[in-house]
């Protein structure tokens, strides 16, 4: 039995082409490549070129946008009698996807590979209800994300130099449109709160705190060394709404505290979520009224702190409490500047005595959005557009204005975007270790 890890030749992703079975994007593939070497198989590496070769080829994706460069170069695979076992945190609404896999693993595999193989080496069919066979796939059953215990035990070696040794299993906090809290139940051999793992970020673990933990720390925020936090959410109620409680005060303080840190400041990046139901004006106003009373309340500096407001457009996730919630179609690249700072030159939100705002210009385009709405909610009748979609070097070389129609044209966009019933609900067949569902619909 020859199984191979495929390599792409490109990813949605240019960095993902350098880290590619280096770091950290595909630790939970050298996880399951681990599982298959202690059992006695030999795996290899391949690409394109010799996946024809191979009886088993397992493919990893890591994020949704990982299907459209994986669906592309699939296309262009020799015939060959192979099985293709996809896996990985991009594997979660996967009817759009079917044809071009034959298992597909919902969430940890490392309990789950080996019996898979097996199975696949005696001509069994293999059932599980985190294992989607392609050929029995059905809406109408049940399928649960895999869950793990504990890390995985052992030290896994993602390259020449490096070794990973896993501490730390998802995040404490709930928010319910996020897959990483839901998807993942959390365990850690670290710590209670969530930290970034210093063995596969080399060096992130003080430098990226969640404000929720931040909150709770009684001794002082370590300013000297935090780079990055989240708000999640431009006012408290949209926050609250999304089991964010990071209420106007913790805000405020996080924000006096900043200024009143008697060491050098330096640029500060705030995680945000925007484009959420019931979202207004309004809400946007109370993050920068934030800004304004913090920064007047504060000593002038010479060197100012700088904060970059890196908002990613709501989507919410399968098989999570939100998964029903409606999206919204709205370019939200700049808009933030333009509508807070629309006096201010370039991206600038405020300008202060003592700090500075901008918007980072990193947000996701409309379009890109777009391809989530169809890798998330998209249906089996939309994979023969999706075919077409990767086949065309035209359209991903096209701007973002163009995709945007192009997408417009050939999916059902106001469907995608649109709130779901628990009932219609593309991806009701994937659960998780929490009943979810029971939120579905409720909002």
């Amino acid at each position: 039995m020859k199984i191979c890890a495929y390599v792409q030749d490109s990813y949605a992703k240019a960095n993902y082409k350098n880290e590619c079975m280096d770091i950290r994007q595909f630790t939970g593939l050298r996880v399951i490549i681990d599982c298959l070497e202690r059992a006695g198989y030999t795996v290899d590496y391949a690409g394109r070129a010799t996946v024809h070769l191979y009886d088993v080829v397992l493919v990893s994706l890591t994020s949704d946008c990982d299907w459209w460069s994986f669906v592309a170069e699939r296309l262009r695979w020799q015939r060959g009698d192979y099985k293709v076992i996809i896996g990985g945190a991009g594997v979660l609404h996967i009817s759009p996807f079917i044809r071009w896999g034959d298992y597909f693993m919902f969430g940890r595999g490392e309990d789950l590979i080996v019996p898979l193989v097996d199975a696949i080496v005696r001509g069994d069919e293999f059932e599980h209800e985190s294992v989607a066979n392609a050929a029995t796939f059905s809406l109408d059953k049940v399928y649960y994300v895999a869950q793990a215990r504990n890390p995985y035990p052992h030290k896994i070696r993602i390259s020449e130099k490096r070794t990973y040794d896993e501490g730390t299993i998802g995040c404490p906090h709930k928010c319910f449109f996020c897959g990483y809290t839901w998807h993942r139940r959390f365990c850690s051999t670290v710590s209670n709160d969530y930290r970034m793992s210093e063995s596969l970020f080399g060096g992130m673990e003080d430098k990226e705190r969640a404000m929720l933990d931040l909150a709770k720390n009684k001794e002082g925020i370590d300013f000297k060394h935090l780079r990055t936090t989240a708000i999640d959410g431009m006012s408290e109620r949209l926050r609250r709404m999304v089991n964010k409680p990071i209420t106007k005060e913790i805000f405020q303080t996080f924000l006096s505290a900043m200024l009143a840190y008697a060491g050098k400041p330096h640029q500060l990046k705030l995680y945000n979520v925007i484009g959420y139901p019931t979202e207004t004006f309004e809400d946007w106003m109370e993050f920068y009224e934030a800004l304004v009373s913090a920064d007047r309340a504060s000593a002038p500096r010479e060197k100012q702190w700088s904060i970059v407001l890196h908002s990613t457009p709501f989507r919410p996730m399968p098989a999570t409490p939100m998964a029903c919630c409606a999206m919204s179609k709205r370019n939200y690249r700049g808009e933030v500047g333009r509508t807070l700072g629309k006096d201010l030159k370039g991206n600038l939100i405020y300008q202060g005595k003592s700090l500075w705002a901008v918007e980072s210009m990193g947000t996701d385009s409309l379009s890109t959005v777009m391809l989530s709405a169809i890798a998330h909610r998209g249906s089996l009748s939309d994979s023969e557009n999706i075919a077409k979609l990767c086949a065309s070097k035209k359209f991903w070389n096209a701007s973002a204005t163009v995709k945007e129609a192009t997408l417009t044209r050939y999916f059902d966009m106001d469907k995608l975007f649109g709130e779901f019933t628990p009932a219609d609900l593309p991806s009701r067949y994937l659960r998780t270790y929490a009943k979810v569902e029971r939120l579905w619909g409720t909002r």
